[in-house]
């Protein structure tokens, strides 16, 4: 199953990280991803590689049925949810498990002197073997442990 990168807003990506956010919102989906790795691009004013999830569910339905699914796991506001699918007859979420940081995110200048082709996904894109290959070779961090290691660093 080939994996994917999302763009994030940083403020969503925050709260992916955080632990806070278990349900991302989609407009459009690749099908037959419960499984697959996602990685985390956050957009600007970030621009960095960040880290990523395993989709363990996806929601597809109706905006209706699909918030009533989410609207505890998603960190939206109902008023938001429905402006982000306005006119939309299908609404995607995907169910966020086994979440993680890179220790050393990638900037989006790293990426492309890395990947001289390297495009930033407007919602999602397939990653190359080679991008995966790469991504899979950075130390990862469990949601939650980049907290604990900055607390560690500032106290030494």
């Amino acid at each position: 199953m080939r994996p994917l990168l999302l763009s994030l807003k940083p403020h969503y990506a925050d709260l992916v990280f955080s632990g806070l956010k278990t349900a991302e919102l989609r407009r459009r989906m690749a099908r037959q991803i419960e499984g697959r790795e996602v990685f985390i691009y956050v957009s600007s004013p970030e621009q960095i590689l960040r880290g990523g999830f395993r989709v363990d569910k996806v929601w597809e339905d109706t905006p209706e049925v699909v918030w009533q699914e989410v609207k505890h796991l998603a960190h939206v506001d109902e008023a938001t949810f429905e402006s982000y699918y306005e006119g939309r007859s299908k609404a995607f979420a995907l169910s966020i498990g086994h979440a993680w940081e890179h220790k050393y995110p990638l900037s989006l200048g790293d990426l492309r002197r890395k990947f001289h082709d390297f495009v930033v996904p407007q919602s999602w894109r397939y990653l190359t073997r080679h991008e995966h290959r790469s991504f899979c070779k950075m130390r990862r961090m469990a949601v939650g442990e980049r907290s604990t290691l900055d607390r560690l660093e500032r106290a030494a």
